[in-house]
């Protein structure tokens, strides 16, 4: 597959529903806006490009960046789309028109994470020269910048309130800082390794972090105390992300997988394998059916993951007007299949109909 290819994969039928073309180089970074209509996609050809979902179109390619792009995220109400880079700093882009609206610089090095408050106003971004940084959106001006980290900042995320950032970093540390006072309200220690990922719950109590010592963690937000240790992934654990209800967590790693974690036990629920390399991402949609996952294969994979739940896999057969059909209770695959008499022991043709989840 090029290099410069973004997939975009139809849940129902697991075909492949668009080819996007357009960069000439890797892309390094994908988000969806918040309705779902537009796909961003950031790339080391140092441009952005808004996608038009539905039909594949590009709609506007992005221009200002002198490096690669390594992030781009959607401001709450989708009219705003930041971006950070390689060239050391974050733009700020109209989404309906494909202007840039501002250019924040102040970081001394690379961008590797941005990300914006829920209620939209406030812009944190995470960097190779150990600091975060929040940004006024409306101003365009740094608001703080909380130093603490001793190495580079992978990943921050704002808590469901917006008053505390998780920073996670190479310095082996996850951090949670006082959004209003710039001020650092814990350590958390416990890794051995550097932190790539951090996530909040829904409901703002548990952190989830994702670490190179191959573990996930779950802290307790209130206490700083660690709550669980996962383990399951035989590398790297690039990416975390909770379900909307809070019962699941996904998690993305460089052993080419995905798991699904159930919350409250600990327990791993279910394996996704698919992708031929590192799972560098991975997201749940906002029904908390869906996860979207992005890895060095180059690809984008949506999991239709509700039916993953069963334990059990169950086959029935049954004769409709001279007409075999089999329904396969918890199919993850979502897919038409066709059989024909050899090897199986009937001459028609059977079509394969996907029932809903019944477990």
């Amino acid at each position: 597959m090029p290099k410069n290819d973004v997939h975009l994969w139809d849940v129902k039928t697991g075909q492949q529903k668009a080819k996007l073309d357009g960069h000439s180089d890797y892309v390094r970074s994908v988000c969806f806006s918040p309705d779902g209509n537009t796909l961003a996609s950031s790339s080391s050809d140092q441009s952005i490009r808004l996608w038009d979902v539905k039909t594949g179109q590009q709609k506007a390619k992005l221009d200002g960046h002198s490096s690669t792009v390594y992030s781009v995220c959607f401001s709450p109400d989708g009219n705003t789309l930041a971006s950070g880079s390689n060239d050391k700093s974050i733009r700020l882009w109209d989404v309906k028109t494909g202007q840039q609206k501002a250019k924040l610089d102040g970081h001394t090095s690379t961008v590797y994470s941005v990300c914006f408050s829920p209620d939209g106003n406030t812009l944190a971004s995470g960097s190779n020269d150990k600091s975060i940084r929040l940004w006024d959106v409306k101003t365009g001006q740094q608001k703080a910048k909380l130093d603490g980290h001793t190495s580079t900042v992978y990943s921050v995320c704002f808590s469901p309130d917006g008053n505390t950032l998780a920073s996670g970093s190479n310095d082996k540390s996850i951090r949670l800082w006082d959004v209003k006072t710039g001020q650092q309200k814990a350590k958390l220690d416990g890794h051995t390794s550097t932190v790539y990922s951090v996530c909040f719950s829904p409901d703002g109590n548990t952190l989830a972090s994702g670490s190179n010592d191959k573990s996930i963690r779950l802290w307790d937000v209130k206490t700083g105390q660690q709550k669980a240790k996962l383990d399951g992934h035989t590398s790297t654990v690039y990416s975390v992300c909770f379900s909307p209800d809070g019962n699941t967590l996904a998690s993305g790693s460089s052993d080419k997988s995905i798991h699904l974690w159930d919350v409250k036990t600990g327990q791993q629920k279910a394996k996704l394998d698919g992708h031929s390399d590192y799972v560098r991402s991975v997201c749940f949609s906002p029904d908390g059916n869906t996860l979207a996952s992005s890895s060095s294969d180059q690809s984008i994979r949506l999991w239709e993951i509700k039916n993953k739940y069963c334990s059990d896999y169950r086959f029935k057969e049954i004769q409709v007007k001279n007409t075999r059909y089999i329904y396969y209770y918890g199919l993850p695959i979502l897919q038409k299949r066709v059989f024909y008499k050899k090897p199986f022991p009937f001459r028609r043709i059977i079509g394969v109909l996907l029932v809903s989840n019944i477990c």
